[in-house]
This record gives structure tokens, C-alpha cells and sequence, in this order.
């Protein structure tokens, strides 16, 4: 029985002792001390008669909670047997079982430890075939290489005879002038590639008339593939078809037209941004500059002030170099790297072949990428690396300050491979292929821009063109 029952009788009792007190006292005549003492025997005998009715109901309702403790724990016994014979016969059947399965994990082991010596003696004899292979051809070569020698003698046998019917020592010199000529032309013709000047004329005059096609490749994150920037590539249109950058940038630095070339790519890139940016605020372009240009004053007086005015686009934009011709900077072309830096604007590293270079040193000056070809992030091209491992190079430069580009992607088993490596950009065929600039664009942009300078001539000629 709970508390509040007890109390609820108790109080009734109190209630009944007084009652009879006042009955006693107003009914029968008795004095107030006679029922006060009345009503407290009443009490208490009411009292005395409560307290074993009350305990025998506690012990009942003890006895009952024990039993269903008792019941409940007879349960819990059975179970524990029951959990008892499931161990003892897991016990029973676990050895069994994993001799089994271990004999299995056996036998693949042994087909694949085969394998890997079918794998080794395969390869043992691809080693040597290759190596006699190898040898043939050394063979071969010491044999054309004494030929070689034995023509040689044999020739100059042949001159010293020649020389010594002749009597005539003008005659004779003539001759012999004549026969040096030769030789020297057939080893230039053999070891020294011949250039062409008419194809040299033609692309310094598609360079001066500014017949230049802006081509854009994307750079992709990975492995979304979203469009996150645009690589501006520069091509010439001529006579036979476009001339693509590699064919004709040495020529343009060797006759001083690459700052003219660099300076209509750069008006015309940022025409191109300023288009893009209408549509997608956050995508930026990459564009190639040659470190000839860097250290052209007039040049880069112009370049300078132009950056200047475009300040704001400074984020989305990266001047990209090639590797080799970093190396080859002197202070001059640091200083420039600086004073653009000073403006906000970024670099970028093109065609990487060395990881065993300062990249900090890079990426306090202003660089902030770095594009590895594919295939000499999977080794199948040469490529030059460090203490390093290729596969941990990623978070290596990005805590140097600058993002890994993965470029020249061909093919979707390069990107599978290489998503292991932690890469975040790629670019290449696979994604896209690069394509032209409108020229409704540019002529759109060039229409809305308003030029800086009417300057004329040289390098500055292109750079206040729009």
C-alpha cells in the first residue's frame, strides 16, 4: 500500500475518534476531559488494529514482487543456457569452418603465386629478347659506324690521288674548295635542319597585318568536369591552314615580333574575359606570355599601364610561362614579375618536365599554378622528381601556395589513373578541344572598349589597337 493511502486512513481514523468524542460530550453528558480521553482511546485502538493489517498487506505485495523476480530470473537462466549450448556448439563447429575457408585462401594464393611466376619468367624472357635485340643493333651500328670510317678513308685516298694528277695548284684548289662544299652541305643536310626563309617572311608578315585567331581551352575541375577558367592559344591563318604557336613563336623572338604578338593576345584576352564575366562572374582565363616580352621597356612601359587600368579583373587572370624559360630569367624579367604581381595579377608554370625546383621561391613571386602533362604524371613520358612522390605532389604544392593542373588529357584512362593523386584541375582533348574566338565577339568587345592610347609603331602599335 503507497503512502497516500496510509495517510488517508490515518486521517479517517482522526476524523472518527474526534467524532465520538463530541457525541460523547454533547449527546451523553460527559465532561470535555472524559471524551477527549475517550476519542484518544479510540484512536489508538484504531491504530493498534491498522498496523498488522497493514504491515500483512506489505509482506503480501512483497512476496508477490519476489515470485515475479524469481520468474523472471528463471527466464533469464534459460536463456543464458540456451546462449551456453550456442556457444559450445560455435566452439564445435568454428575449427572446421576455418579450415575450410583457410583452405580455399589457400589454394587462391597458390593460382596466384603461379601467376606471378609465369608473370616473372614471362618478363625474365622479354629481357632478353630485348637485350638481344639491343645487341643487334649495336651490332648494326659498329658495323655502319666502321663503314662509315672505311668510306672516309677510302675518300680521302681518293682525294690525294685525285690532288696529285693535277698540276695546275689553282686548278686544283678550285677543286678541292668545291669538294668541302660538299661535304659540309651533306652534313647539314644530314644533321642541321634547314630553315625556310619564305616560311619565315610569311609568318613575320601575318604577324605585322595581325592575322591571329584566338582559340580557348577550358580547364575542368575534377572529377565534376566543370568549367572553371579558359587557356587563350594563339594561332596564325595562313595561306595553307592555321600555323600553330610552337611552329612560329621562335621565329616571331628571333625577328622581335613577339611583343607585338603578346600584345595583341593580351588587349584581345581581356576582351574575351570581359565577355565571359557577363555570363559566369568567377571564370578567369590563362594567358601565355613570352618572358622576351618581360624585357622589352617599351613593351612592358605599355603592358604595365594597361594592367593598371584593368585592375579589377586581376583575380581571374594568370600570365602563363614555360618552364625553360624561367630558368632562364635574369633580374630584369624578375623585377617585371614583380611590379605585375605588385598589381594583383598571377602567374602560371606551362610545360613542366622538373619538380626538383624552389616552388615557394615561385609562389612569392606571384605563381599560383602549375601544368604537368599526363603522361608524365604517370611516368610515361619523362619527368624530373624529387625527394617527393608524384602521387603526393598535389597537397606538396598546394602547401607551397600553388594548385597541380593536370593538361595534354587524351584520353579517359589517363583520368581514371590519376584520380588517385589528389587532383583538382585538368585540361586537355578529352574535355575539350580548343576552339575559336568569334569574331562577332571581339568585334563586339572591341566596339564597347575605349582605347587607352593612340600610340604608333613597333610594340606599341598593337598595344593601343582594340
Amino acid at each position: 500500500m503507497n503512502r497516500s493511502s496510509s495517510t488517508m486512513i490515518l486521517i479517517a481514523m482522526g476524523v472518527i475518534a474526534a467524532s465520538a468524542a463530541v457525541v460523547l460530550f454533547f449527546q451523553l453528558g460527559l465532561s470535555a476531559g472524559s471524551a477527549l480521553l475517550v476519542g484518544i482511546g479510540l484512536m489508538l485502538v484504531m491504530v493498534t488494529l491498522q498496523q498488522p493489517m497493514e504491515r500483512r498487506r506489505e509482506r503480501i505485495w512483497i512476496e508477490n514482487r519476489l515470485a515475479e523476480i524469481a520468474a523472471v530470473a528463471g527466464d533469464g537462466e534459460a536463456e543464458i543456457e540456451k546462449i551456453a549450448a550456442r556457444l559450445n556448439r560455435l566452439e564445435q563447429a568454428l575449427p572446421g569452418r576455418v579450415r575450410e575457408q583457410t583452405g580455399e585462401l589457400a589454394a587462391e594464393v597458390e593460382v596466384v603465386g603461379e601467376l606471378l611466376r609465369q608473370v616473372t619468367e614471362t618478363l625474365a624472357e622479354l629481357e632478353s629478347t630485348v637485350d638481344g635485340r639491343l645487341d643487334g643493333v649495336n651490332a648494326r651500328f659498329g658495323a655502319l659506324e666502321r663503314h662509315m670510317r672505311e668510306a672516309e678513308d677510302a675518300g680521302r685516298r681518293s682525294r690525294r690521288s685525285r690532288s696529285d694528277d693535277y698540276l695546275d695548284e689553282d686548278r686544283h684548289g678550285r677543286q678541292s674548295g668545291a669538294r668541302d662544299d660538299v661535304s659540309a652541305s651533306m652534313k647539314n643536310s644530314l644533321f642541321v635542319p634547314d630553315t625556310d626563309p619564305a616560311f619565315d617572311r610569311e609568318v613575320e608578315r601575318l604577324i605585322r597585318e595581325e592575322q591571329i585567331e584566338l582559340h580557348l581551352q577550358p580547364v575542368v575541375t575534377l572529377p565534376q568536369r566543370l568549367v572553371r577558367s579558359y587557356e587563350v592559344l594563339t594561332r596564325l591563318k595562313g595561306a595553307s591552314g592555321l600555323i600553330p604557336a610552337a611552329e612560329f613563336i621562335p621565329i616571331a623572338e628571333k625577328s622581335r615580333l613577339i611583343a607585338k604578338l603578346d600584345t595583341y593576345q593580351v588587349i584581345r584576352s581581356f576582351q574575351i574575359l570581359k565577355r565571359l564575366t557577363q555570363r559566369n562572374s568567377d571564370v578567369g582565363l590563362y594567358i601565355n606570355l613570352s618572358v622576351e616580352s618581360l624585357a622589352s621597356s617599351t613593351f612592358f612601359r605599355e603592358f604595365q599601364g594597361f594592367l593598371s587600368q584593368n585592375r579589377a579583373m586581376a583575380d581571374l587572370v594568370q600570365f602563363e610561362f614555360r618552364q625553360e624559360a624561367l630558368v632562364e630569367m635574369g633580374p630584369l624579367e624578375i623585377e617585371s614579375l614583380r611590379a605585375v604581381s605588385d598589381l594583383g595579377f598571377h602567374f602560371s608554370i606551362d610545360n613542366v618536365t622538373d619538380l626538383r625546383v624552389d616552388f615557394r621561391r615561385w609562389s612569392d613571386l606571384g605563381f599560383r599554378s602549375i601544368k604537368v602533362a599526363a603522361d608524365r604524371l604517370l611516368g610515361r613520358a619523362p619527368l624530373v622528381t624529387g625527394d617527393i612522390h608524384v602521387e603526393d605532389m598535389a597537397g606538396h604544392l598546394q602547401r607551397q601556395g600553388l594548385t597541380l593542373i593536370v593538361d595534354r588529357v587524351e584520353q579517359e584512362a589517363q583520368v581514371i589513373d590519376l584520380l588517385d593523386y589528389g587532383l583538382a584541375f585538368g585540361q586537355g582533348n578529352l574535355f575539350s578541344s580548343p576552339r575559336q574566338v568569334r569574331p562577332e565577339v571581339l568585334g563586339a568587345a572591341q566596339a564597347t572598349a575605349t582605347p587607352r592610347s593612340a600610340a604608333a609603331g613597333g610594340e606599341r602599335a598593337g598595344m593601343s589597337r582594340r
